[in-house]
């Protein structure tokens, strides 16, 4: 599938901090989940940048890939759903999670990222257990 938005090129840049900087305004905004430990939104492109290096320097290994599965929409507004698949650094553990990614964009690059995830594989994964082991456990399953 070739990569024709701002989301899907933005995804396709993922573990690659200066050529993710290079698609962004200078007003950018970066929202994600409000179960995770980040402002919302980070605002302008020092803290996003320097959002997107702890992901890429202090979580994942940089040698991440992507697998996009839909990508829609145009220069302003677009949206991908993609398989994110990285090695955390803390335990060299595979990670692998489905996300989606709403953003808005305009002359100036983008302007807005909303980064949606399941936040309990996260944890999970984390842990080295499979997806789906934190709700089981919560719900008596």
């Amino acid at each position: 599938m070739a990569v024709q938005t701002p989301a899907g090129r933005l995804v396709e840049a993922f573990g690659d901090v200066e050529k993710m900087s290079a698609l962004y305004a200078d007003e950018i905004n970066w929202s994600l989940s409000a179960s995770l430990p980040y402002p919302r939104p980070m605002t302008g492109r020092e803290a996003v940048i320097a959002f997107n290096r702890s992901v890429w320097e202090d979580i994942y290994f940089p040698d991440c890939t992507v697998e996009i599965l839909d990508e829609l929409g145009d220069e302003k507004l677009s949206a991908v759903r993609f398989i994110y698949r990285a090695r955390y650094r803390d335990s060299g553990l595979p990670y692998e999670n489905e996300y989606t990614l709403f953003v808005r964009g305009g002359p100036d690059g983008i302007s807005e990222v909303f980064e949606a995830l399941d936040t309990l594989a996260v944890f999970d994964q984390m842990r080295g257990e499979e997806k789906g082991t934190a709700f089981a456990r919560a719900s008596g399953a």
